[in-house]
């Protein structure tokens, strides 16, 4: 009898066409079975019975896709929430400069928000990049991003006032105290 992974790799054209038609994307398919052969390889174990290693990886693949679609749904309704945030709206082109108020106000955010904050917002760095660094979950540094986001707009708008509502362009607001 050949090994497990082989008779897994075997199907994989199959497995492969039952995430396509479920999430219509190969691109998204082709990463959804990659995942879900890994987890497999690694629970191997767990097959009590080798007659039925391609009905419990089914199994493995209907939970990724289950944790894919739900994921993807939670990152649109997010985009959505902060779509309407004109804090989070990118800077309009042209000659127009972000002022740097907000810098010394990081120091004055807990740790972790203000680490993300200069990870994320000013390195550019993706949130689950960001996640592994600091040692949390991709999801609790979402949240605390979101969440240092309210912090420091509440901070620049005590400090700047009404050059605040502007997205804090052209500044002209004296530096906050450090």
């Amino acid at each position: 009898m050949p090994p497990p992974t082989d008779e897994l790799l075997a199907q994989r054209a199959r497995f492969k066409a039952f995430l396509a038609a479920r999430l219509g994307s190969e691109a998204e398919a082709e990463d959804v079975l990659q995942e879900s052969l890994l987890k497999a390889w690694q629970r191997l174990n767990e097959v009590r019975d080798p007659a039925k290693l391609n009905a419990w990886f089914y199994q493995v693949l209907r939970h990724a896709l289950i944790d894919h679609v739900r994921s993807r749904r939670a990152a649109a309704a997010r985009d959505e929430a902060w779509a309407g945030d004109p804090a989070l709206a990118p800077a309009p082109a042209g000659d127009r400069t972000l002022c740097r108020c907000f810098e010394p106000l990081l120091s004055t955010l807990p740790s972790t928000q203000a680490e993300l904050l200069r990870l994320v917002e000013l390195e550019g760095r993706p949130v689950a990049d960001v996640a592994r660094v600091l040692a949390i979950s991709a999801n609790n540094a979402s949240v605390s991003l979101h969440r240092a986001r309210a912090a420091l707009r509440a901070k620049v708008e005590e400090t700047c006032g009404a050059c605040a509502e502007e997205s804090c362009l052209d500044c002209d607001c004296p530096p906050p105290p450090a």
